[in-house]
């Protein structure tokens, strides 16, 4: 009976996606799930996107030569660097992986794609609203 229990339990087991299965949230398994998600979205696209907002506040004429000496400055290992360690500190081994999930995934790269348009439009808008806050409580102030 034991034996027959123990045996459902495994198959069970492994039967279980691996992503419900328990991972220690370890250094070494936060940096193996960081670099799963660098392949995800991978930190030079993102700052190529960055780059190309950039780029587009200068003038037409300059734009190719400021985005050719950015690209020759920005190396891609330092970033890739910077990003690890800052995924690993900040985030879990399931987080991580949720995120590669994201990144990865069509709607992911679409969204990628977009972020930055759509924090064009509602981040001055925010600030707008902040100043007009402080300006209120500075008014109010005796």
């Amino acid at each position: 009976m034991i034996r027959t229990l123990l045996s459902v339990v495994t198959a069970f087991a492994l039967l279980l996606p691996v992503s419900a299965q328990t991972v220690a949230d370890s250094p070494a398994n936060r940096l193996a799930a960081a670099q799963r998600y660098l392949k995800a979205a991978p930190p030079m696209e993102m700052v190529g996107e960055t780059l190309n907002q950039l780029a587009s506040q200068i003038p037409e004429e300059r734009r190719e030569e400021f985005k050719k000496a950015l690209t020759q400055v920005v190396i891609s290992e330092r970033i890739e660097k910077i990003t690890l360690d800052a995924i690993t500190k900040h985030f879990t081994v399931r987080e991580i992986d949720a995120l590669a999930a994201f990144y990865g995934s069509a709607e992911g790269r679409s969204i990628t794609k977009k972020f930055t348009a759509y924090m064009a439009d509602v981040m001055p808008a925010i600030q707008k609203e902040l100043v007009d806050v402080i300006d209120k409580i500075h008014k109010d102030e005796p």
